[in-house]
């Protein structure tokens, strides 16, 4: 599955998966404004466990998408005569913040019929105060059809004689 992918769904699951996101956007982005306390667990129904926010995955990008994704999302929940399914521009929207989601969280977050091994692949974050040498995020023989790779790096200050590299990969992507 693309790294952006999000599943097809319709109906009550689709609005309930539009629900779920945008309601986690809103915690986190509480928490990063400080309207809530940020190192407090989240109990969400339907979750084994408590969601916990990973300050350090809450980098000053991947806030600005999730900003623009629950701007995005509101307009969806206002109107929800605009969920379909089949909408590229949706999916686009949920795939990319359940990503961000699933970086802060620091698990993942399936939905519809899926399940975690559904999902194969690896997932790096790396962060850097400062780079001299090579940052590698990962490097790899080869992706399958089915592999996922999702690099998240931050580097402050890469130098001269430093290199910041997401995936290297010999051989054919899919």
């Amino acid at each position: 599955m693309d790294a952006l992918a999000f599943p097809t769904l319709a109906g009550t699951i689709l609005s309930e998966a539009v629900k779920f996101l945008f309601d986690r956007a809103s915690s986190v982005l509480d928490r990063r404004a400080g309207r809530v306390p940020a190192e407090g667990p989240e109990q969400v129904a339907g979750q084994a466990q408590p969601l916990l926010v990973r300050p350090q995955a809450l980098t000053d990008e991947r806030v600005s998408r999730i900003t623009g994704a629950h701007g995005a999302l509101r307009v969806y929940l206002s109107r929800p005569e605009l969920l379909v399914g089949d909408d590229a521009e949706l999916k686009e929207v949920l795939g990319r913040l359940r990503r961000d989601l699933e970086e802060v969280y620091g698990r993942r977050l399936p939905f519809g019929d899926e399940k975690e091994a559904d999902r194969p692949g690896v997932e790096i974050s790396q962060q850097a105060d400062l780079l001299y040498g090579k940052q590698v995020g990962m490097r790899v023989g080869g992706i399958t059809e089915r592999g996922r790779a999702h690099i998240d790096q931050n580097a402050g200050t890469v130098e001269a004689t430093g290199e910041q590299v997401g995936i290297e990969v010999e051989g054919t992507l899919g």
